[in-house]
């Protein structure tokens, strides 16, 4: 009922709201556009009533709209999950992927300046999927602006599902990655993994877990962290997220990242070395190949990551562990995915293009022996129906 009559008054303050943004004055910054300003209130209202509803994205294996670029994968052998993914209770399983634009095949050879890029979305681990409706545009962006050949957008599991809280998506990350080394043959070198928002958090997780067991799987070229989670039992209490100074300029209400940090935590107990994995802004590491973090400076989270980012680059030993930070100054949470919806087009194609630049930098770095020590990984199919 609650749900049902939010969405009522919403749907009865559309009217108003596409009056009241007119002047620049009221819009929630007024060096924003009446159109950025009115898709902001929407998104926020949207989310509002998604979280509320606690709607349960089911997940699929058929490639549906996808075909071929549709992938599903079998779990990687055993010995790479090991540590803080292994669970009683959640284990590693089939997982699915959508290529862009079209998928890699094995062995395929790479130009210098080409890369395959394994993209995790956002969502606050509770809505998202990969596929072409919902990151298309953020996967045309990557496409267009940077090095990237091929990206493999992972359909990780999601959190508010049946066995799926943490360390349920690390495991599917292995897996995926996995995938990408041992049975199409992806040299490290010529893999960048990006995530964003909850993503990127799955993607600073992920390094962790390379560093924390060296001889498992080697490094990716390197890193982006395009407005990541880096607090994520913080995330429980929606006090701290609506405090911010940055509240009014976010299109994420609190209620959803509290929702999602419910889902992903349930019953995990956090201790020490879990909360290195989960909250990483208070445990930086030396990470094993440069990072990107890219931040938005009218989102929620900006503090965080500039904070995150600086104590990560003051555990830099050399160039291989550089972390740099790039500020978008005017834009709100993961604009690199939301964009194209919130009319921020132009400031995520810079985010893009810095991003591509940040690869064509490290390239110049001499490399690090990356000889793969890590075991086999079973095939998989394309388009495979469930």
């Amino acid at each position: 009922m609650a749900t049902s009559l939010a969405a009522i008054l919403s749907a009865l303050n559309l009217p108003l709201l596409t009056v009241y943004y007119l002047p620049p004055q009221l819009r929630q910054d007024r060096d924003w556009s009446y159109r950025q300003a009115l898709m902001n209130k929407l998104l926020k209202s949207f989310l509002r009533n998604y979280t509320a509803a606690h709607v349960k994205q089911p997940l699929s294996l058929k490639p549906r709209f996808e075909g071929d670029r549709f992938a599903v994968i079998e779990p990687a052998s055993p010995e790479l999950y090991i540590g803080v993914v292994e669970d009683k209770v959640i284990k590693p399983e089939r997982i699915g992927g959508t290529w862009y634009p079209v998928p890699y095949q094995a062995n395929d050879p790479l130009a210098d300046d080409q890369h395959v890029v394994l993209h995790l979305h956002g969502g606050s681990y509770v809505l998202g999927d990969g596929r072409t409706a919902s990151c298309q545009s953020l996967v045309n962006t990557l496409l267009s602006n940077t090095p990237a050949k091929y990206v493999f957008s992972l359909q990780y599991r999601l959190a508010c599902n049946s066995n799926a809280r943490f360390p349920a998506q690390l495991q599917d990350l292995i897996t995926a990655y996995s995938f990408l080394l041992h049975t199409l043959h992806v040299p490290p070198s010529r893999i960048v993994i990006s995530g964003d928002s909850s993503g990127a958090h799955l993607t600073i997780a992920f390094l962790r877990y390379i560093v924390d067991h060296p001889n498992i799987l080697p490094a990716p070229k390197c890193s982006w962290l395009f407005s990541p989670w880096c607090d994520i039992p913080e995330a429980t209490d929606t006090k701290v997220w609506r405090k911010s100074p940055n509240y009014q300029t976010e299109y994420i209400p609190a209620t959803f990242p509290e929702w999602g940090a419910s889902q992903f935590l349930k019953d995990v107990e956090i201790t020490e070395h879990v909360e290195r994995y989960v909250a990483p802004l208070w445990h930086p590491f030396t990470v094993p190949s440069p990072v990107l973090v890219v931040t938005g400076g009218r989102e929620v989270l900006a503090p965080e990551h500039i904070k995150m980012a600086q104590s990560l680059q003051n555990m830099t030993k050399d160039d291989n562990s550089r972390v740099e930070l790039f500020v978008e100054n005017k834009v709100p949470h993961d604009v690199l995915m939301v964009g194209w919806i919130l009319g921020f087009r132009e400031e995520a194609k810079r985010c893009a293009s810095r991003a591509g630049e940040f690869v064509g930098q490290v390239q110049a770095i001499p490399e690090k022996d990356q000889s793969d020590k890590s075991a086999h990984a079973p095939g998989y199919s394309l388009g495979e129906i469930n």
